[in-house]
């Protein structure tokens, strides 16, 4: 119980300060967020209320991190310390969402992902 307050108040914070600085998310970024939440339930074994959860996480840090682009534009110390707080902010709030079995999977999940990614030149 206390986990899913914190986690809530925690969105909502978030939420607040994305509808201050974004606009409405864009069906691109939707989509987007809906495959990852779809691999990561695949990968972690989520409950449907956990992936709507995890939705909700993901969609608010991409909008975010598009605000920080657009807010940082031509000053890259800028947009790489405002991406590392949203990075911060969205792993303390996937957290909130997962059990702690869970997390562990989801921190080898993040850093397969990024080894992935790395590979590939991405």
């Amino acid at each position: 119980m206390k986990k899913s307050i914190i986690t809530l108040a925690l969105l909502n914070l978030l939420a607040a300060r994305t509808h201050a600085q974004t606009t409405a998310p864009t069906a691109a970024m939707q989509a987007g967020v809906a495959s990852q939440a779809q691999r990561m339930t695949q990968e972690l074994g989520l409950s449907p209320s956990q992936q709507t959860r995890l939705k909700q996480v993901l969609l608010l840090t991409r909008q975010h991190m598009d605000a920080d682009r657009t807010a940082n534009q031509g000053d890259p110390a800028a947009l790489q310390t405002a991406m590392a707080f949203d990075r911060a902010k969205s792993d303390e709030l996937i957290r909130g969402v997962l059990t702690p079995a869970q997390y562990v999977r989801y921190q080898q999940y993040k850093a397969a992902r990024i080894g992935q990614l790395h590979a590939t030149g991405h």
